[in-house]
């Protein structure tokens, strides 16, 4: 059994971790911590975990712990996941890994001197649909690839004004909320890394990117673009358009549609909750199997290309004090 404890209280935890691993064989979600013992207390309750941690400490001190999930402000993340190994915990924490890939690729070599497993969250990595996407593009039916748009906009997504997401010092901006997720989907389906050409952007305040879009080049020709943001005047989307010399696949609602030939062809795939597949190989790694878990090599080049971005842009990477 792998007992595992949650640094935070934020939204994404119930759907991120608790209900998934209710549906995972050999795990136990056994704790909760929070800077305030009265909100982890009432969390704990409210969600039917076992016991409450009132401060971070508390908890990465507990032995029934094995794996720690950190679901905290993106700032918070390098030391919290850290520390975690430190005190012998396995890491699955909440995209970013970091604020940027210098202290992504730190943490990366801290987790392998310490013989501990460290997974960024990353959980769009399992849709169906981009693996299904990355399927026919392997398998040349369509020719060579040409262009890939990776899009993640979310204008309406709920932020008080105090959201972390609205704070530079907090590794706030919509490159590390969605605009990762963009960038991962366009590197998964590429197989290779892309140069940053040029970037368009908004802020709703100082440093602060609320909408972006960019475009790239891949060694082989191939064209990337990525666009996405989380406050501004556009119709929310989310998903990948592949195009290829001989027809194009996009996302479709049940899956994907492949279009050749002058027609379409629609291919419905499972739905299994991503956020589950995700658990399921952070687990299997932690056990020694075979587990398609994403190296934490990955999130370091995926940190990158957002790196790229925000200086191709003129404005600061998050956890540093200067722009470029």
């Amino acid at each position: 059994m792998i007992r595992v404890g949650v640094l935070g209280t934020a939204r994404v935890v119930p759907y991120g971790l608790l209900q998934p691993a209710k549906e995972t064989r050999g795990v136990h979600v056994i704790g909760i911590a929070s800077r305030t013992p009265q909100k982890a207390a009432e969390f704990a309750a409210r969600q039917g975990i076992e016991r409450g941690f009132g401060s971070y400490e508390a908890l990465l001190e507990c032995n029934d712990i094995d794996a720690v999930y950190i679901a905290l402000p993106s700032s918070l993340h390098y030391e919290w996941a850290r520390r975690a190994i430190e005190a012998g915990k396995h890491v699955l924490c909440e995209k970013p890994l970091t604020e940027n890939a210098q202290r992504a690729q730190e943490l990366m070599r801290f987790a392998r001197e310490h013989d501990r497993v460290l997974v960024e969250a990353m959980h769009v990595r399992y849709f169906d649909s981009l693996r299904r996407q990355r399927e026919l593009v392997v398998g040349g039916e369509l020719g060579r690839l040409l262009r890939i748009e990776s899009c993640f906009r979310t204008p309406y997504t709920p932020m008080a004004k105090d959201d972390f997401r609205l704070n530079f010092e907090l590794g706030g901006g919509a490159a590390l909320d969605v605009g990762c997720y963009a960038v991962r989907c366009l590197r998964y389906l590429a197989g290779e890394e892309p140069e940053v050409l040029s970037v368009q952007y908004k802020c709703s305040s100082p440093e602060i990117d609320r909408w972006m879009r960019a475009t790239l080049r891949f060694l082989s020709g191939v064209e990337g673009v990525v666009e996405f943001g989380f406050r501004g005047f556009y119709m929310p989307r989310a998903g990948v358009v592949v195009t290829c010399e001989k027809g194009s696949i996009k996302w479709d609602p049940k899956g994907v549609a492949l279009q050749k030939n002058g027609g379409v062809i629609r291919e419905s795939l499972p739905t299994k909750s991503t956020h589950q597949l995700q658990l399921e190989a952070f687990v299997k790694r932690i056990r020694g199997e075979e587990s398609n878990a994403l190296p934490p090599d990955d999130a370091v080049l995926t940190a990158r290309v957002v790196d790229a971005m925000y200086k191709k842009a003129g404005l600061a990477l998050r956890g540093t004090l200067q722009t470029p």
